[in-house]
């Protein structure tokens, strides 16, 4: 939203801040003030901050060979004081290119970046792929003493018409309506045309990045370099896991062959069989088979019995017991079971035998 900047002369500035890189821009030895809603209400490049959140410090790493790579925003006030929140390059879904004049990092599927001028660090939305626009600022970190950036030079003056003095104290009523204190940096910040800063400098990093040395270049590929590293490192880690559960389970098998090779473990296994046997052979002696011929489902019970018998499906059979007599059942309305006077099956007529039933 447009800011009113009220007096008897409306001044207009212009910010032109040294053209640092991503992580020389950053500093890790100030605290930042995170404010997550900013909005260009009127589209002209002037938004409006508010939703102010955590104060943090910064934090990166670099490889050995000079490339910063990770970023991270630590809290440094209040009860969530030293959470952390992590961007990285190497072992992340984020890239970072164009070093030494790398101008932000960005996520790799989301067209999401962080960007450093002065004392200002923002994440923007919507990067296009050359990354040189954006479309939103999704949050922006002010440093604590910021003035308009690290190296801002003084603001020049424009000479406005009395018509834009009127303008300007005139809205004078209502602009602290919707305004928030929030010191002088946050002040400083929003009386700036962010759309112009940030795209300025996207575009210059741009140039710088087009015309590098060869020598220059070569710090894309250290970045490279790292992430293949990185990826090489965790295959050699999960192939690693990988020959150690296979020898744990060669292990296990070995011994458990050993184990069966023993006299006492073959002597258990001819028992268990010798056993097994003996019990078919005593379901032989002691049971009867009773085929169901009659074409649909019965029941068999003991004399008497109010307990659900034995189901034969039509065309099956079932096992009885041939020491018991065996008796049709049947099933009323409500579902209880009771014997019949009718027989199916004799006891001891046909043990190890068959019998049809219908």
């Amino acid at each position: 939203m447009k800011k009113i900047m009220l007096g008897v002369a409306l001044l207009v500035s212009t910010v032109t801040i040294a053209q640092k890189s991503l992580f020389n821009n950053i500093s890790t030895k100030d605290q930042y003030t995170e404010y997550r809603s900013v909005v260009d209400i009127d589209k002209d490049g002037v938004y409006e901050i508010r939703d102010r959140q955590f104060v943090v410090k910064f934090n990166f790493k670099t490889l050995t060979t000079g490339e910063g790579y990770s970023i991270s925003a630590i809290v440094d006030k209040g009860s969530n004081k030293g959470k952390a929140s992590t961007i990285d390059v190497v072992e992340g879904s984020y890239t970072c290119k164009g070093y030494p004049y790398e101008s932000l990092i960005r996520d790799r599927s989301k067209k999401e970046a962080i960007v450093a001028i002065g004392d200002y660090i923002f994440f923007l939305k919507g990067v296009s792929d050359e990354g040189t626009s954006y479309t939103s600022i999704d949050d922006v970190y002010i440093k604590e003493g910021a003035s308009g950036g690290n190296n801002a030079d003084k603001p020049e003056k424009k000479k406005v018409s009395f018509k834009e003095k009127m303008m300007a104290l005139k809205n004078a009523s209502t602009a602290g309506a919707t305004s928030a204190n929030y010191g002088s940096e946050h002040k400083a910040l929003e009386s700036q045309n962010l759309r112009k800063l940030i795209t300025d400098y996207l575009v210059e990093m741009k140039v710088k990045q087009d015309t590098r040395t060869a020598k220059e270049k070569q710090s894309d590929k250290n970045i490279l370099k790292a992430k293949e590293e990185i990826v090489l490192k965790a295959k050699a880690t999960k192939d690693a896991e990988k020959a150690k559960r296979d020898a744990e389970w060669a292990e296990a098998k070995r011994y458990n062959d050993s184990i069966k090779a023993t006299p006492e473990h073959q002597d258990l296994e001819r028992r268990k069989r010798q056993n097994e046997a003996n019990y078919q052979a005593s379901q032989n002696k002691t049971g009867v088979t009773l085929y169901n011929t009659s074409g649909s489902t019965i029941y068999v019970g003991t004399s008497g019995s109010s307990n659900p018998g034995t189901k034969i499906n039509a065309g099956g059979s079932a096992k009885w017991d041939c020491r018991r007599d065996a008796y049709f059942q049947t099933i009323s309305a409500s579902g209880a079971y009771s014997s019949t006077s009718s027989r199916a099956y004799s006891a001891n007529s046909s043990c190890g035998g068959k019998v049809t039933v219908r």
